[in-house]
């Protein structure tokens, strides 16, 4: 039986976390443990049989222990996780194949890039493009023909109707809903329990029933 392949996530908060519940229910990986530049809470970690591995910088000798390691980025927040990302060490660590619960369903036809998370309950119909480093967050719904850009970040209980298009690092904030063949800019933001019928440009914040930009 071949040795599980050893996984350090990247993020060590709340976030990281409920990427460790994915990881571990999709199989596959031995977890490591974890990395991060911050002070998360190692009571926390400890309580899931985990540990604090040191900074972002400790990757290097992580991937020469191991020979060769994989990494996923549990980092709630898309702008910060898509910045991480582009500063992790490629050369000596990969990216994870994407990582799908087994309580969520991928219809046919989708495509899952490297270091994507499915938290248990999404629902992803039929041809459906997801980039790398994206997050579909628990009870997601994500409709027919949908593109998520790399770090595109769904959270719980969101809904994506057919055809909409999901921009690099953008945010579809908890329990929003996003009416069919609309574009969701870069980096933009839909606030929690947002009724988007129009477009938003990229780097801007929408919120409210009708969501509307905030000015900020």
């Amino acid at each position: 039986m071949p040795s599980l392949q050893p996984l350090v996530i990247v993020g060590a908060g709340g976030h990281g976390r409920e990427v460790l519940d994915v990881v571990e229910a999709a199989g596959g990986y031995r977890v490591l443990g974890f990395v991060d530049d911050g002070s998360p809470d190692e009571e926390l970690l400890a309580a899931r049989g985990q540990r604090l591995l040191g900074g972002l910088g400790e990757l290097d000798g992580l991937a020469a222990t191991a020979g060769g390691l994989v990494v996923v980025v549990g980092i709630g927040d898309a702008g910060v996780r898509a910045r991480v990302v582009e500063g992790l060490p490629w050369g000596r660590v990969r990216a994870a194949d994407a990582l799908v619960h087994p309580d969520a369903t991928v219809g046919s036809r989708c495509a899952l890039g490297e270091g994507t998370v499915v938290a248990a309950g999404a629902r992803l119909t039929t041809n459906v493009a997801v980039g790398a480093h994206c997050y579909v967050g628990p009870n997601a719904a994500v409709g027919h023909d949908v593109v998520l850009e790399d770090a595109a970040t769904i959270y719980p209980g969101a809904v994506l109707s057919g055809n909409v298009h999901v921009g690099r690092a953008a945010t579809v904030g908890a329990g929003a809903a996003v009416r069919q063949g609309l574009r969701i800019g870069d980096g933009a933001m839909v606030g929690l329990g947002a009724a988007v019928v129009a477009d938003v440009p990229p780097g801007a914040t929408v919120i409210g029933v009708p969501a509307r930009p905030t000015g900020k």
